[in-house]
């Protein structure tokens, strides 16, 4: 009684790392040869791109992009501290983020900077 135990006890431990070992191999219980995943329907691979294709007839919706203090620094050549100041004051639009950081409305600024530029120039 002891050995069939013991026997049992040692046949369903090695069942147990005989499918895992399976597993980690790449087993396919409906025997297939090729290793790897199954092929998916068109619908489920492009559901896992980046940027989906949108249906036809559909316009794709445009969100404004937004700007980082640094970059928005750069295109009015001031320091990213004058940017946050002025934020500060009012002086330019911005939004904030749920961390707390200001993100500037592109084209409001790229406006703003060529306006700057053309009453340097005049």
């Amino acid at each position: 009684m002891g050995a069939e135990t013991t026997q049992a006890g040692y046949g369903g431990m090695l069942g147990l790392v005989s499918i895992i070992v399976l597993f980690i191999q790449g087993y396919r219980p409906n025997n297939r040869s090729t290793a790897g995943p199954a092929p998916q329907p068109a619908s489920a691979a492009r559901k896992r791109c980046a940027v989906a294709a949108q249906p036809p007839g559909k316009a794709a919706t445009t969100y404004p992009s937004y700007l980082h203090t640094a970059k928005v620094a750069d295109l009015l050549h001031v320091s990213p501290k004058t940017v946050s100041r002025w934020a500060k004051e009012g002086k330019l639009p911005f939004l904030k983020t749920l961390g707390g950081h200001r993100r500037y409305p592109e084209a409001e600024i790229r406006e703003l900077a060529e306006g700057l530029r053309e009453e340097a120039t005049a």
